[in-house]
């Protein structure tokens, strides 16, 4: 491995080998090692179908995301601890599957601008709810997955349950002393 390697810098002659060799392998594209990417490494990756690995990923700019969001299949994002409400809306043109399980907020601007996302969404990073998120994911037509969420009131978990489509912690399941 080559020292840009090591730093997460590959160039895109690079990553195009890794996509060919995993390709012809009938593998996922894992791409974990990459810290950054520009628009014209994002165009080879996300020509891609099937499992796309970018897990190293920090930070991602609008444009960037959009490009992402042309690819078909599952796309790990998990290495995002926020996006900004333009990164969202980029990613909710996906078609596929969506891995932003890093996100440990989800706030209000963000939420909407995710709601149009009409694939399977994984926010398992996202620790608290408020009761206005909770309202707007509750809206979504696929399926959320939240396994995460610790701080939760009563009534955003009831919110969050009338769509079956909302995966929550086991412990907010239905219980009899719920005041709901």
């Amino acid at each position: 491995m080559n020292q840009h390697a090591i730093d997460g810098q590959l160039s895109l002659e690079d990553v195009q080998q890794i996509i060919e060799r995993s390709e012809r392998n009938e593998e996922a594209v894992e791409l974990n090692i990459l810290k950054e990417l520009d628009a014209d490494m994002a165009h080879a990756v996300a020509k891609t179908r099937g499992k796309l690995f970018l897990n190293g990923l920090t930070a991602i700019t609008p444009e960037v995301a959009g490009i992402l969001a042309t690819h078909r299949g599952w796309l790990h994002l998990e290495g995002l601890r926020s996006i900004s409400p333009a990164v969202g809306r980029a990613l909710s043109k996906h078609q596929g599957w969506l891995f932003l399980n890093g996100l440990q907020m989800l706030d209000k601007d963000v939420a909407i601008a995710i709601l149009p996302y009409r694939g399977e969404l994984y926010l398992d990073g996202v620790e608290t709810i408020t009761p206005e998120v909770a309202a707007i994911i509750a809206k979504r037509q696929s399926g959320v997955e939240l396994y995460g969420v610790r701080n939760i009131n009563y009534h955003s978990v009831a919110t969050l349950r009338r769509n079956s489509q909302i995966v929550l912690p086991s412990k907010y399941a239905k219980a009899a002393w719920w005041p709901f």
